[in-house]
């Protein structure tokens, strides 16, 4: 077995579930129920996701990732980064491997950083619930400081990777 990362996470984990399970096995009984009752509602969401990303890499060429979120667009790139994530429907545990695939078919770090920051901060299909929460105001305002924020980290990621 080769010790990379998650690895490494999986074996501290065992180890930490072997010690929860000597310590106390009616709580780790009932934490393992609460992480199944997890993982079945994320699992559906990974495999959505992954069926997505081979579609995609199926029907959109790698060319088309590269001219519209490759380093070599430059802000734009993290711009259309941006736009993705603030449109995308997903739950934070797929936005990883999402971003993993549009780097992996030729996507840069700042077009990459601005979708997984924009997925997590701006959610557009958030707006209605957060505007009769917190007023128009605040929410045009934090979503639009997150954008601008968004875009300046990017530029910084693509100027330091």
């Amino acid at each position: 077995m080769k010790l990379d990362v998650g690895n490494i996470y999986l074996l501290i984990a065992a180890g930490l579930l072997i010690a929860s399970l000597i310590k106390d096995p009616a709580k780790t009984k009932r934490a393992l129920a609460v992480t199944g009752n997890v993982a079945l509602t994320v699992l559906p969401v990974l495999l959505l996701i992954f069926v997505l990303m081979g579609v995609i890499e199926a029907f959109v060429p790698r060319q088309t990732i590269v001219s519209l979120l490759g380093s070599g667009r430059g802000v734009f790139s993290i711009i259309i980064g941006e736009l993705l994530g603030s449109f995308a429907l997903f739950q934070p545990a797929a936005v990883f491997p999402f971003a993993g695939f549009l780097r992996k078919s030729g996507a840069g770090y700042g077009a990459a950083l601005g979708f997984v920051m924009s997925a997590m901060l701006i959610g557009l299909s958030t707006l209605p619930l957060e505007i009769q929460t917190f007023g128009g105001r605040f929410t045009l305002t934090r979503n639009l400081l997150s954008f601008l924020l968004i875009l300046a980290l990017g530029v910084i990621f693509m100027v330091v990777l």
